[in-house]
């Protein structure tokens, strides 16, 4: 039995960091202003208020000028449109992050097709599924990126492989398996969830395994061939 390759997030992060700064210097050279994210998200969400420290941290990093934008309660859909709608048309502000799942009575779809794509930093607008959807990306959502240059890394060549997907949402499941099927010289795609059949006889062909279920144990090292390429986006495994 092969030693196993463990793929490490941290330097290929470290790499894109280094690259999105050099790019954050030439855009503030070129407009006189860095780049500018705004984050909208309810006041009160723990998740959100954890994932807008990694925002702030990852900004500063780079140079990229970083705001938060609360929604007090009681949550109100006027409160979001108009909070997006004011983002959308201030000139200062070149990317919106809108936070989801947004509570009840939230609608969060609306808030992104509202908000457009110029200003889409996440790549959630409907329309960049659609661009996915025919093989001409023009954004990727960051998740599934993220999954994306780790397979990469892993040095196995996509041609004449299977890729096995455990998980279907937006922006995980489906959106990689769009990626990955907009590769010319891709893998052979399979997508499976918490209720397929089998899973095991799909996991066990993959050359690439990756799982997007939310639950831990879902998968076991039982289900993964050897030698695969396994990521694991959040704790399944």
């Amino acid at each position: 039995m092969s030693e196993p390759l463990l793929l490490r997030g941290a330097p290929i992060a470290q790499r894109i960091r280094e690259e999105v700064a050099g790019e954050v210097a030439r855009l503030k050279k070129q407009r006189g202003a860095p780049p500018h994210l705004a984050f909208v998200f309810p006041d009160g969400e723990p998740s959100a208020h954890s994932y807008a420290v990694s925002q702030r941290k990852n900004c500063e990093k780079v140079g990229i000028v970083y705001s938060e934008h609360l929604l007090p309660g009681p949550l109100q859909q006027a409160d979001l449109m108009t909070t997006v709608d004011r983002l959308k048309n201030d000139r200062a502000v070149t990317g919106i992050v809108i936070h989801s799942p947004m509570p009840k009575p939230l609608d969060t779809i609306a808030a992104v097709v509202a908000m457009g794509l110029e200003k889409d930093a996440e790549a959630v607008h409907p329309a960049i599924y659609g661009l996915l959807a025919i093989g001409a990306p023009r954004q990727v959502p960051c998740t599934a990126a993220a999954a994306f240059e780790l397979l990469r890394a892993s040095g196995i060549p996509f041609e004449g492989k299977e890729a096995v997907i455990v998980g279907r949402s937006p922006g995980v499941g489906r959106a990689l398996a769009l990626l990955l099927l907009a590769e010319k010289k891709g893998p052979t795609v399979t997508v499976c969830h918490s209720a397929t059949a089998d899973l095991a006889s799909h996991t066990r062909r993959a050359d690439f395994l990756i799982t997007a279920i939310g639950r831990a144990g879902f998968v076991t090292a039982e289900m993964v061939k050897e030698g695969a390429a396994v990521v694991d986006v959040g704790t399944n495994l």
